[in-house]
């Protein structure tokens, strides 16, 4: 059994939030690496163990690695969403179908707004949006995920 359109996106949205978080332990990472740059040859010979130094670069490294490949099933996850959202050519999916609501979803489950940012961003009252959001997110489920993706109601085929 497949996904429902919410529990798709809000699988999209854990991905958005994985990559931000992903993207902080990143920098936090290179910051570190950045700060003992300058005094990692004082401490080699200081300590006398270069091996512990090396293992702890090799450590550094592949935790790196292993969070970039992380982050980048992550994006790929985003880049599926914004397919079904508007399409390989940016004018189809489900904005094709609904509109702006598929605007709505986007801003909050991809770019992690809450609702009540979404709906003052937009104009609308939080109710109304929500209303919207929801009606989206059940013609997605009663068209079908290659329908949506493709802008196109079933009955149109």
């Amino acid at each position: 059994m497949g996904l429902t359109a919410r529990q798709y996106f809000e699988a999209a949205r854990e991905a958005a939030r994985d990559a931000e978080r992903i993207g902080a332990q990143l920098a936090a990472i290179e910051e570190r690496a950045l700060s003992t740059g300058g005094g990692l040859e004082g401490r080699v010979h200081a300590t006398g163990e270069p091996d512990r130094i090396g293992r702890r670069v090799a450590t550094m490294l592949d935790q790196t690695q292993r969070l970039e490949l992380r982050r980048e099933e992550d994006y790929r996850a985003i880049d599926a969403a914004c397919e079904m959202l508007y399409g390989e050519d940016n004018r189809g999916g489900l904005y094709a179908l609904v509109g702006w609501p598929a605007d709505a979803i986007y801003h909050h489950y991809l770019s992690l707004r809450t609702w009540p940012e979404v709906a003052r961003m937009m104009g609308y009252s939080e109710r109304y949006l929500l209303a919207r959001v929801a009606w989206a997110l059940d013609l997605m489920d009663a068209n079908g995920q290659m329908w949506t993706r493709l802008g196109r109601g079933m009955a149109e085929s």
